[in-house]
């Protein structure tokens, strides 16, 4: 799956390029035009990102949940909500996600925003952390609602149409001013894409 992407983000090279100038021209800094395949955090999120399956979206999930709950995937998508529950004696912090195409590429363009995700995806995610400890804490206050997030963990639960992480692997947040979604529009991996930036 990782030699697919690759070979997406080359194909996807030259569009990254004029896009880049056309933020410069918005006034938008950065840097000299360039893109990579997107680099997981080495100590802890590397391990995840290897064994993830990229294949399987939210909507296949919802048709057979049974056919894909002992998959470990990956999902990327914006936080909607966090909250903290108290249960059994323990601290949860609860994330409603909306999910949103990625077609994991970083672009070290002229702009500062380094991630383009869809404004479109399949629909609202969920999943919980354990906050028991003061590291579970201060790691759960990096996130917050209107980042993008990457998610991993197994869709082991489905109530009213929304997926639940059972159990979550690993999330990392990353920050607003880093990602934007009316760049560019596509779906799936695999499927067209286009700009929308008007020249």
């Amino acid at each position: 799956m990782l030699d697919y992407i690759k070979m997406r983000s080359n194909m996807n090279i030259h569009k990254l390029i004029l896009i880049s100038f056309l933020l410069l021209l918005s006034g938008c800094p950065g840097y000299f035009p360039g893109s990579q395949l997107y680099k997981p955090l080495p100590k802890w999120e590397r391990q995840f990102f290897e064994k993830a399956k990229f294949d399987i979206y939210p909507n296949d999930v919802r048709e057979s949940p049974e056919t894909y709950e002992k998959n470990l995937v990956v999902w990327p998508g914006i936080i909607k909500s966090i909250t903290i529950d108290a249960e059994n004696g323990s601290q949860i912090a609860r994330f409603t996600i909306e999910h949103h195409y990625f077609d994991w590429i970083e672009d070290h363009g002229l702009q500062r925003e380094k991630y383009f995700l869809s404004p479109r995806g399949e629909g609202l995610f969920a999943l919980a952390w354990h906050v028991d400890t003061q590291e579970d804490k201060l790691f759960i206050q990096q996130f917050a609602v209107d980042d993008m997030i990457i998610a991993y963990g197994y869709p082991s639960m489905i109530k009213d149409d929304l997926i639940g992480f059972y159990p979550t692997q690993n999330i990392r947040p990353i920050k607003p001013k880093w990602y934007r979604t009316d760049v560019l529009d596509y779906g799936r991996l695999g499927e067209p894409m286009k700009s929308l930036m008007v020249p």
